[in-house]
């Protein structure tokens, strides 16, 4: 009887398996690649093209900020007004807020029905970006009532 530990030197791998490891290691590349580059290139590039216009009624508006990290190690935060809505869903609003205004847009829109111009791509896929914990982006708003 053999054993394992009886073999002497490596095993060769066969060429067809070498090229399907090889072939699964860059297809995993690839998907990588395009889930996490193109992929949201290609979606803000169709939103910049492709807006849409919104009505929804805002049940909280709140000032908030994200962290964003460089890659020299400092972080900046970015103000930004988080929105949520009853029949839209969350959008972020980052267009020109501040810390000096961002208290006075969440004020604003809290409560209130507005129209708000968002890309269109990231609006038809806010319920697969909410997995993601990605709120589509409003490009601007207006107060209905």
């Amino acid at each position: 009887m053999t054993h394992s530990l009886d073999r002497v030197g490596p095993e060769r791998m066969s060429r067809r398996r070498v090229v399907l490891v090889f072939s699964a290691w860059i297809l995993a590349v690839v998907g990588v690649l395009t889930v996490f580059v193109f992929a949201p290139t290609a979606l803000h590039a169709y939103d910049r093209a492709h807006s849409q216009v919104i009505k929804c009624d805002v049940s909280r508006a709140e000032p908030s900020s994200v962290s964003v990290q460089s890659t020299n190690s400092s972080s900046t935060n970015l103000p930004r007004v988080s929105i949520k809505t009853k029949n839209c869903g969350e959008l972020t609003f980052e267009r020109g807020v501040t810390d000096g205004n961002r208290d006075r847009i969440a004020a604003e829109l809290d409560g209130r029905t507005c129209e708000f111009t968002v890309g269109a791509g990231s609006f038809r896929l806010r319920a697969f970006l909410g997995v993601l914990r990605v709120a589509p982006e409003v490009m601007s708003y207006e107060v209905v009532r």
